[in-house]
């Protein structure tokens, strides 16, 4: 234990002063997003609309941000990431106002839109931002830190979410106005992210060129054209091919689920907000441990065996969660379903960054994001439509299954493309 805490205090120690800020920037964000996210399809439905109305707004939302992405990332390789998070988040904080005070259904449909926009130009700048700003050797600690950091994160606003919306009902306030008001108080720390992004200074040039893998700085990302970077990376944009398609098929298995476990445990188990929080932020938490585990799983077996393993061991308890009639049996499932499927995520990162060169980052991260937000927006109707035609247990049940087959198939999948050096590495680990 001494020397797992020893080996995360020196990677923590060594990252840049803007990594630094940019983990605050990450933590305020995602607190203010958690309670948002937990509350608001609770909200849409206290106002009165049927389950197919959520659907809508997610669709909405996912395909905003698939249209938006593929630009948002180029800019980001054009223009930087300082300027784009910090136009991204404002609009996203902007759009997240109006969507709780627009109830009509034009109002929640355009802002969710609207939204969509916003959050894909954030969405397609952490990555390389991160990349950028790090050296090789750091790069599984530093996503698989990272993304500990916001499943805490969304552990501490789930928990607030839950909370003060009971808290504001026991108080005499009606659901909706609980509802409105917690959403504005997530929206309101979301927006604090704000302070420590425009506080960012240049990237740190000196660590990228070092992972170059040739000695030379990687071009500037100003300079480069496209086709001219097909030409030269070649093999580069067949790995963002491959990374796409998994993208998607990733995005169509958890768009049928992950946007509605709010709504599935309300529907079929009738929680009561606080408890759906309290599941939610057990998740988020577990989560969070198996990130902060990863490198060591990663060291153990390999990064890519560590990927499939973690995808396949995960699909027993989405199972168990499709068809219980028992809530501690919902929750837990639950709890390890998340904490395995989401563990994978540093490896799958890093792998990806490995091989792409510096000056694609922002197109291949703003690529996975657009088919990751595609995915849902086709999803998103057939989960929603399969409740509403067989009820929340039937309906669920389907959707969940769905799920789990695609996700058998998307492991499968990466074992064929990543087991072998099928890929040109666009940069070497540091010695």
């Amino acid at each position: 234990m001494s020397n797992f805490m020893r080996e995360w205090q020196m990677q923590i120690q060594s990252y840049s002063r803007n990594i630094r800020l940019f983990f605050v920037f990450n933590l305020l964000w995602n607190v203010g997003l958690g309670m948002y996210s937990l509350v608001y399809n609770l909200y849409v439905k206290a106002l009165g609309y049927e389950p197919t109305m959520v659907g809508q707004i997610v669709g909405m939302t996912a395909l905003a941000s698939a249209l938006i992405l593929i630009p948002a990332g180029l800019a980001n390789d054009r223009f930087g990431p300082k300027r784009m998070i910090s136009i991204g988040a404002a609009a996203v904080v902007a759009a997240l106002v109006l969507r709780a005070w627009l109830p009509g259904a034009g109002g929640l449909t355009g802002s969710a839109f609207a939204g969509g926009i916003a959050q894909a130009i954030v969405s397609a700048t952490i990555l390389p931002f991160m990349a950028n700003n790090s050296t090789a050797r750091q790069r599984i600690h530093l996503f698989s830190f990272n993304m500990a950091l916001v499943m805490a994160a969304n552990v501490v606003g789930n928990l607030a979410g839950g909370f003060i919306t009971d808290l504001l009902q026991l108080a005499g306030m009606g659901e909706v106005l609980s509802l409105r008001l917690t959403l504005l108080i997530g929206a309101g720390i979301a927006g604090a992210g704000l302070i420590p992004v425009l506080m960012f200074g240049k990237e740190e040039e000196a660590a990228s060129a070092s992972m170059g893998g040739v000695g030379q700085p990687p071009s500037p990302v100003k300079g480069v054209r496209l086709k001219a970077a097909m030409k030269e990376h070649r093999s580069s944009f067949y790995a963002i091919g491959a990374f796409t398609l998994l993208s998607l098929l990733s995005s169509m298995a958890g768009g049928m689920v992950v946007p509605y476990l709010n709504v599935y445990f309300e529907d079929r188990f009738e929680a009561s907000k606080s408890v759906i929080g309290l599941v939610v932020a057990l998740g988020q938490g577990a989560t969070a441990v198996a990130y902060l585990l990863g490198p060591a799983i990663a060291r153990r077996m390999g990064e890519v065996r560590a990927v499939v393993w973690l995808q396949l061991s995960s699909i027993p308890f989405l199972v168990l969660t499709a068809y219980t009639h028992q809530f501690w049996l919902a929750g837990a499932g639950y709890l390890f379903r998340q904490a395995l499927m989401n563990a994978a995520n540093p490896f799958y990162n890093t792998i990806k960054m490995k091989y792409v060169h510096r000056s694609l980052r922002g197109l291949a991260a703003s690529s996975g994001e657009a088919m990751f937000n595609l995915g849902w927006f086709i999803a998103a109707p057939i989960s929603t439509g399969l409740v509403a035609k067989y009820g929340p247990y039937q309906g669920y049940a389907w959707a969940f299954s769905v799920t789990a087959v695609i996700y058998t198939l998307i492991a499968v999948m990466f074992w064929y493309l990543f087991s072998k050096d099928r890929f040109k590495p666009a940069e070497e680990a540091e010695a």
